[in-house]
């Protein structure tokens, strides 16, 4: 019965301790001490130490750069409080060539790394596969310094084929046969008026053709602008066509009985006109003759 008294009111004092604690404390503040110095003013303050290594150069070595929660604040005993101390430990850059992109940043952030730049480069690779890290895999690194790492973007060229570059202008092409490794080395010029001015108008090889890691191609650059074409017939009619529905359709027809009424003018001018009545019978025989000559011409005037 002793017994059992004695562990009843041994075990409510530890239940009241873990679960019904009510005693408070304050945080007291161990920035800028030892490590040790600072786990035992914490536990002698009743709370609980989590230490956590990293490298800074704000703090001499095993000195206490940070901690959590911040000094002064009133917590409960037993609280545990995060300290990072200054371990002096270089890091070293991890290979995480040949992972996956989303891969290699989870490991690289458990490691407390951070990249600068992610450049991509076509490849044969997967895409997003890592192609390189600079600096190299194994490198120690210095404080706070950050990496660059090279990833393989979609393959969209094919190297084995010669791209069609024409077209383009010469700083492009060059651009286009970097990816596929080939080189521009002989340049020559022509004059085409109808093709652009400035842009390559034929190549050797040819588009389409197989062609080899660092082989030189031939281009052709074009010096002359398009000339001035001269307009169909088509076109003259589809431009009236497309002035008419631009113009509106009654403007149109305003135009139309001017040029009849114009026309019909023109008629009447001419029958009065005494010379015509002396013509020989010839002329009368065909008296339309000459105007007939004279629409002739003006058909072929319009047409021009």
């Amino acid at each position: 019965m002793i017994c059992l008294v004695t562990l009843g009111i041994f075990g409510r004092g530890v239940f009241d301790r873990h679960f019904f604690n009510t005693r408070m404390t304050v945080i007291p503040n161990v920035m800028n001490l030892n490590e040790k110095e600072a786990i035992k003013y914490l536990k002698e303050a009743g709370l609980k130490v989590k230490v956590i290594h990293s490298k800074t150069e704000k703090v001499p070595l095993n000195v206490v750069h940070n901690q959590d929660p911040r000094p002064g604040k009133k917590v409960k005993v037993n609280r545990v409080i995060k300290i990072w101390v200054n371990n002096g430990q270089n890091q070293v850059v991890p290979n995480i060539i040949g992972l996956e992109l989303l891969e290699a940043r989870s490991k690289l952030k458990g490691q407390n790394i951070q990249i600068e730049t992610i450049d991509y480069y076509p490849s044969n690779q997967k895409y997003n596969t890592i192609l390189g890290v600079y600096p190299k895999p194994g490198t120690k690194l210095e404080i706070n310094q950050k990496i660059s790492i090279l990833v393989s973007s979609q393959q969209m060229i094919d190297p084995s084929v010669m791209p069609n570059i024409v077209g383009l202008d010469l700083n492009d092409a060059r651009e286009l046969a970097k990816q596929v490794g080939i080189n521009i080395q002989n340049v020559s010029y022509t004059s085409d008026q109808t093709l652009p001015l400035n842009t390559i108008i034929s190549t050797n090889p040819a588009a389409g053709a197989r062609i080899q890691r660092g082989q030189n191609v031939s281009v052709v650059i074009n010096t002359a602008s398009r000339a001035r074409r001269r307009q169909t017939t088509e076109e003259i009619i589809n431009r009236s066509k497309n002035d008419i529905n631009k113009n509106g359709i009654e403007k149109a027809i305003d135009d139309t009985i001017n040029k009849i009424d114009n026309s019909n003018s023109g008629n009447n001018n001419s029958t009065n006109n005494p010379t015509n009545s002396g013509n020989d019978g010839n002329s009368g025989d065909n008296p339309s003759q000459g105007n007939n000559s004279d629409s002739q011409q003006s058909e072929d005037d319009s047409g021009e």
